[in-house]
């Protein structure tokens, strides 16, 4: 009779198990459009991190792979700028000459120069500009981080770090941008930074992480124009050009030759508020087919 029993109850669980199985494999089924995406030609390899959040009621709307460690090129500059800002001040005057370790006056052009971790083919390519001199002092930094952010510029965010500690070292500035965002809530288990625009191979974020920041940051005003608006300016004066979420989302881009990502905000359809983290690397697919499907999913996968 034990022996009947015992056998009963391991298969009854055995059967819960399976249909546990089942159920947890129906409610986390992927959208067919983004399953087909994920399986297409050229992203059969690549690594794909994804979060898209409700702001007004705090609800998670969609994620895939979201705690996955990834290169996020340029998205990067919304790490370094939203710590700027908190740090610094929206009116803080960019200055021409920083204090360096022995309280001297030294020009910030002089110590901002190539960074070791950047890859020579991404520094020369089209979207970085050579780190020459740092342009645009003497505006208020809101307008600084609206360029920076709005047009990608590498330089102007790469000088942020020096200008957030008494030290006016990269290192040191890093360090503070980290311990910053650790104070407000952020996993920075998951950010690892070389450098404060993006351009370092080995620079990590997570999708959730890129989402917690955006959240801290939602109310900001300064920090929410300072992104392009699609389909009308900066980086993404093309993206979404032709669909209803054109002159709808505020987004940040980031562009490498093995990333191709986009973060920032987006109002839906029912006029709410939404965060969107969208990273994709080492997709083999042309960088032109790569941002219409990227598209195609923001148009599907956004209220």
């Amino acid at each position: 009779m034990l022996k009947n029993n015992s056998a009963k109850y391991l298969f009854c669980c055995a059967l819960l198990s399976a249909l546990m199985t089942v159920c947890d494999a129906q409610a986390f089924r992927l959208p067919s459009r983004f399953e087909q995406w994920l399986n297409s030609q050229g992203m059969r390899h690549a690594t794909v991190a994804v979060e898209i959040v409700d702001l007004d009621n705090d609800s998670l709307v969609f994620a895939y792979d979201e705690q996955r460690s990834v290169q996020p090129a340029s998205l990067l500059k919304l790490v370094t700028t939203g710590a700027a800002l908190r740090l610094l001040g929206a009116d803080y005057v960019m200055p021409g000459m920083v204090c360096g370790p022995d309280s001297t006056m030294v020009p910030l052009p002089e110590l901002v120069g190539y960074n070791p971790d950047w890859l020579i083919e991404d520094v020369a390519s089209s979207y970085a500009e050579p780190l020459v001199c740092v342009p645009d002092t003497g505006i208020p930094l809101r307008e600084y981080i609206k360029r920076t952010n709005e047009k990608s510029l590498n330089i102007h965010a790469e000088a942020l770090p020096y200008l957030l500690t008494p030290e006016c070292t990269l290192a040191a500035g890093l360090d503070t941008i980290r311990t910053f965002w650790q104070q407000m809530g952020l996993d920075t288990e998951t950010l690892v930074m070389y450098d404060g625009c993006g351009l370092a191979p080995a620079d990590r974020v997570t999708a959730h992480l890129m989402t917690q920041l955006l959240h801290v940051m939602k109310d900001d005003a300064d920090f929410r124009q300072s992104f392009a608006v699609a389909g009308l300016t900066g980086t993404v004066s093309y993206f979404l050009k032709a669909s209803y979420l054109c002159g709808r989302a505020q987004l940040k881009t980031g562009t490498t030759k093995s990333v191709t990502a986009y973060a920032g905000y987006v109002t839906g359809t029912n006029n709410h508020l939404y965060s969107i983290v969208f990273i994709v690397n080492n997709s083999t697919a042309p960088l032109t087919l790569q941002r219409k499907n990227i598209e195609k999913m923001f148009n599907y996968l956004i209220p």
